[in-house]
């Protein structure tokens, strides 16, 4: 499991989770909301409340309202209080109507008034109404009994509690459970983005893969001026940060073969849908802008695809590269020269199975040599290492290889794995592809290109 740190932790990638799986907060705000909802319909216990308030005062030979019984009124009320609450009260309202009570009474003083509140709480709204109102049209037995000399005045009458008086309670919780779901389901997400053992940021390619970081493709967005869904370079529809990744890589490439032996380079990935081919076709294109001579060649026999990204390559199979391994052409019906961008192209238009054959023929480790006898620089777009071995046969015989790596993809065991199979030694480093960033700091980050 992957270490508690900072560095792991990738904004955008942890955006982009909670978007895909916003169905699935979704989901959850709902359950919340809909288990709330069926607990207070059916399980929750109601209790509806009528209450009055009454005034008590006193009597004194026949004079009231005088300042001397306002002040003994409201030093009875909190006695009066004291004895609404008990069963006294009750028990004297039952003998009189000869009905038991069934609601729960109870009353409230207000501080330095003469003023009560009497309740009565039910789970019938009805009931607690109706029994309210016996103990208020049973007043004059009960001041006979317990309160001589004290009248109770209605200040507010009895209410029948609604039967909806508890929806804005209900909804409370509702809207409370339903954010405690959806937190539950956005921290959920958040940990498993987290922990999910791919690599998010740059410094992962370092820490985790052990290797360097040749470049950084960033995400590229269509143009609405191309009809093609591919970038390429040499289009001029790509965008800046694009364009300026592909460069430093070919500046790069430039400076290592001048330093070293390094011709041929082979491009390839773990799994599939990693950029691969956009990777190679772009390098070639950027290699060519330089003024190199420069031959892309796709040996993913399987599933070709660099002639989709050229549009003066040929879809037929006249000029497909197997037919040259075969002896069925010669090395000048293959190659096809791609005028907008420079780049010298040899492909296949159409899958052809046993493709370690062809890759441990001699025929094909001579046409290596011979096509880096004839270019600057030789770009193999290989089939991905964790599908078949081709890329690791081909590695053999390639001066460098570059590892494409894509943004949260593919699992770091895997790509460990794969370093290790093709050798460290002899990749150059990584390209980090398909690399989001918010619009924001993409901005930040041209302006300091400038």
């Amino acid at each position: 499991m992957r270490e508690l740190k900072l560095a792991y932790f990738n904004l955008y990638t942890t955006v982009n989770d909670l978007k895909k799986n916003i169905l699935f907060i979704l989901l959850a705000i709902w359950i919340g909301f809909s288990g709330s909802r069926l607990y207070c319909t059916y399980f929750e216990t109601r209790e509806y409340t009528s209450s009055m308030v009454i005034a008590i005062n006193t009597t004194a030979g026949g004079a009231t309202a005088t300042v001397a019984n306002t002040q003994r009124s409201i030093s009875l009320a909190d006695n009066v209080s004291e004895v609404m609450s008990s069963p006294t009260l009750l028990n004297i309202i039952s003998e009189a109507t000869g009905k038991p009570f069934h609601s729960l009474v109870y009353s409230e003083y207000y501080s330095n008034t003469n003023f009560i509140r009497v309740s009565c709480t039910s789970k019938d709204p009805r009931q607690s109404y109706e029994e309210l109102m016996r103990i208020w049209d049973n007043k004059d037995e009960l001041t006979n009994e317990c309160f001589p000399g004290i009248t109770f005045d209605l200040v507010k009458s009895p209410t029948l509690s609604p039967l909806n008086a508890h929806r804005f309670s209900d909804l409370v919780l509702e809207l409370e459970y339903s954010a405690l779901f959806g937190f539950i389901a956005v921290f959920l997400i958040v940990a498993f983005s987290y922990f999910r053992n791919t690599v998010k940021n740059e410094s992962d390619i370092e820490n985790l893969l052990g290797s360097e970081t040749f470049g950084i493709v960033y995400i590229e967005k269509p143009s609405k001026k191309k009809d093609s869904k591919y970038f390429l370079f040499s289009e001029h529809t790509t965008s800046y940060l694009f364009n300026h990744s592909f460069s430093q890589m070919a500046i790069k490439l430039e400076s290592l073969k001048r330093t070293g032996d390094i011709k041929s380079i082979l491009i390839t990935s773990v799994f599939e849908n990693e950029g691969k081919t956009t990777v190679s076709s772009n390098l070639a294109c950027a290699l060519a802008a330089e003024g190199n001579k420069v031959a892309i060649v796709d040996i993913d026999f399987k599933r070709p695809a660099i002639h989709k990204r050229f549009k003066s390559t040929s879809s037929t199979s006249e000029h497909n590269l197997v037919r040259y391994i075969r002896g069925d052409i010669s090395l000048e019906d293959v190659v096809q020269y791609d005028k907008e961008s420079g780049v010298y192209i040899y492909a296949n238009s159409k899958s052809y199975k046993n493709s370690p054959d062809y890759l441990r023929s001699d025929k094909f480790k001579k046409f290596i040599e011979t096509l880096e006898e004839m270019y600057d620089f030789v770009i193999f777009d290989s089939a991905p290492c964790g599908l078949v071995s081709d890329s690791e046969m081909i590695s053999e015989l390639a001066s460098a290889v570059l590892l494409v790596v894509a943004q949260d993809y593919t699992e770091i065991p895997a790509i460990n794995d794969t370093i290790d199979n093709i050798g460290n030694d002899k990749i150059l480093g990584c390209v980090f592809n398909k690399v989001g960033m918010f619009k924001r700091a993409l901005k930040s980050k041209m302006m300091s290109m400038d």
